[in-house]
């Protein structure tokens, strides 16, 4: 099956070969190797703070358009050996500013990487720059300032927030979402992601419908248990970017077997499979589809149907 994702993070596909490769030539090999298992092949964390923190700690090795170029050349490797045809792809702009990068300059390398990609890999690349909730609102309205400056020209199709959702409420983002509306570009928003945070990421996901305007929401875990929620998602047409093995991997779940995909198919919520950050977390989207048919009783008819809710959820038309 030719497939789409639109829930894959660009920092997140970073190779550890790709890794090493840049350790050494920045002379820093003690931050990033000591992310990675014995055996050098996967990265390793502890819960979700221990997930962000492995974040962090991977993308500081990361310092110019060329090694996000790099990246871009071989994520988009990546997704073709994964028969992935079209690829929403989210890369920090929040972080980019954080560590003194200049997202138009990433973003100009970007889009030339995408040109190359769908050259030789038949992969079609597209962007969603995001914020970071924590680094508060006027951050995120300089990462959005430069996305909108580079817009669809340079594949820019949405914004996005992500980040620790504990942090802030996100209806304080609300007036910058209005104005990615008015651009014409998408809204995907992290929601729900984390589901110790009980009624707060409820909440969340609630607001960042209601009053953010989202056309999308990253994870959603939580809004499998409330009913009202649910039918609000699929009543809205509201697309769910579901990233269960994921979920396992940061600790928000002990298991695939507890990942409530059932919740959000029989309430009719269009949502599809993503990896989220796949060589992070040693992720492939056959695997998902894998893993949720043999683990979650996925059909093949519900996987098909998945794939046909991505095509219309996408930001940018799918020409393949």
């Amino acid at each position: 099956m030719k497939k789409i994702e639109l829930h894959t993070h660009l920092e997140g596909s970073i190779t550890p070969a790709r890794l090493c490769e840049l350790s050494a030539k920045y002379g820093q090999p003690g931050v990033p190797l000591n992310c990675l298992d014995e055996d050098g092949l996967r990265f390793r964390s502890h819960g979700f703070h221990g997930f962000l923190d492995l974040f962090r700690r991977v993308t500081s090795i990361l310092r110019t358009p060329a090694d996000f170029h790099s990246l871009a050349l071989d994520l988009g490797a990546q997704l073709a050996a994964d028969e992935v045809v079209y690829a929403e792809v989210t890369v920090s702009f929040g972080v980019l500013q954080l560590r003194g990068i200049d997202p138009w300059s990433v973003q100009q390398a970007l889009a030339e990487a995408a040109h190359q990609v769908v050259e030789t890999d038949g992969v079609v690349l597209r962007w969603i720059p995001d914020a970071v909730r924590q680094f508060g609102v006027d951050a995120a309205w300089r990462a959005w300032e430069q996305a909108a400056r580079a817009g669809r020209e340079l594949g820019v199709v949405g914004f996005g927030l992500g980040g620790d959702e504990s942090s802030g409420p996100v209806a304080d983002f609300a007036p910058l979402f209005a104005d990615v509306k008015t651009e014409g570009l998408g809204v995907t928003i992290h929601a729900g992601e984390v589901p110790d945070m009980g009624a707060a990421g409820l909440r969340s996901v609630r607001d960042a419908v209601e009053v953010c305007g989202a056309d999308r929401i990253g994870h959603g875990l939580v809004a499998a248990d409330d009913p009202l929620l649910l039918a609000t998602l699929a009543a809205r047409e509201i697309f769910v970017e579901l990233c269960p093995r994921s979920n396992v991997l940061t600790g928000a779940l002990a298991s695939l077997e507890q990942y409530p995909l059932r919740a959000f198919l029989e309430a009719g919520v269009p949502c599809c499979l993503n990896t989220d950050d796949r060589t992070l977390f040693g992720l492939d989207l056959a695997g998902e589809y894998r893993a949720a048919a043999e683990t979650l009783g996925l059909e093949a008819n519900e996987a098909a149907a998945m794939q046909a809710a991505a095509r219309k959820a996408a930001f940018s038309e799918i020409g393949i």
